[in-house]
């Protein structure tokens, strides 16, 4: 559940959503447990219980969250440079993809054409039909596309969009980009979680806009690299102890509702 109030986001969880995002190794529920002590403005007993056994959710699945949120932030760069750069011209029209106006495949129809190539599954159809799927499909592709471009127009933050244009790229996300790889770096290395940042100072400088965009995709496939061959080496357990964890998560619900019951 979310809310926003004096110009506060906020985002509240249930215990048990809590722990399961942790064990999963989620960076925002990782980051809230291992912030500084000096950072916590309210806990209460069962938060200093979570706090106690932080480093239990931490395993290997650090490589595959937290690399795999910077891979969405990276995408995201990717895409809207893209747009900056060359923006498409018109929306797409059926026509254009040699289809009529009213389309002879259901959508259902090309998702599961679709997942069967993508399975490996041999699919015999006759060429006209296979060629009227791969039309329906790239036209889809581009209309989604087209589409996604309209949206990101029209919802621009305009202090970021200002950002865009003078940098060439959203320079907010390639510092969470830039972020979120050191830290599966750290976790996977060290086994601890920095969340009050020592490269601060790196970080809001390229918020700012001082790394290029080479720069900042060369970096990301840089740690990437990186993380790929520290995650067979890491000494950090591939999945967290799910039954001693579930097992917590019960015994704090079961007191909790004792006393607020």
């Amino acid at each position: 559940m979310g809310s926003k109030s004096d110009g506060v986001d906020s985002v509240i969880y249930s215990l048990d959503k809590f722990v399961h995002l942790a064990s999963d190794c989620n960076p925002n529920i990782i980051e809230v447990l291992h912030v500084s002590d000096s950072d916590i403005l309210k806990i209460d007993s069962f938060g200093e219980e979570l706090r106690e056994i932080k480093d239990d959710f931490l395993s290997k699945k650090a490589k595959f969250t937290f690399s795999g949120y910077a891979t969405a932030q990276l995408k995201r760069i990717k895409t809207h440079r893209s747009w900056l750069m060359d923006p498409p011209k018109s929306c797409p029209e059926r026509k254009d993809f040699g289809l009529s106006e009213t389309s002879k495949v259901s959508q259902s129809e090309l998702g599961v054409l679709d997942a069967s190539i993508k399975s490996g599954i041999e699919v015999n159809l006759p060429k006209d039909i296979m060629l009227l799927f791969n039309r329906e499909k790239q036209y889809q592709v581009a209309k989604a596309h087209w589409d996604q471009y309209q949206t990101w127009v029209k919802s621009r933050n305009p202090a970021r969009a200002e950002l865009e244009a003078k940098f060439g790229y959203d320079t907010k996300h390639a510092c969470h980009l830039v972020r979120l790889m050191r830290m599966c770096k750290e976790i996977l290395t060290t086994g601890k979680v920095f969340v009050k940042r020592p490269d601060r100072d790196e970080l809001l400088a390229i918020r700012a806009g001082s790394w290029t965009y080479d720069q900042i995709i060369e970096h990301a496939e840089s740690i990437d690299s990186e993380c790929e061959e520290l995650y067979k080496t890491s000494t950090l357990r591939k999945e967290p102890d799910r039954v001693m964890l579930d097992n917590k998560l019960v015994d704090m619900t079961d007191r909790y509702l004792r006393l607020h019951g």
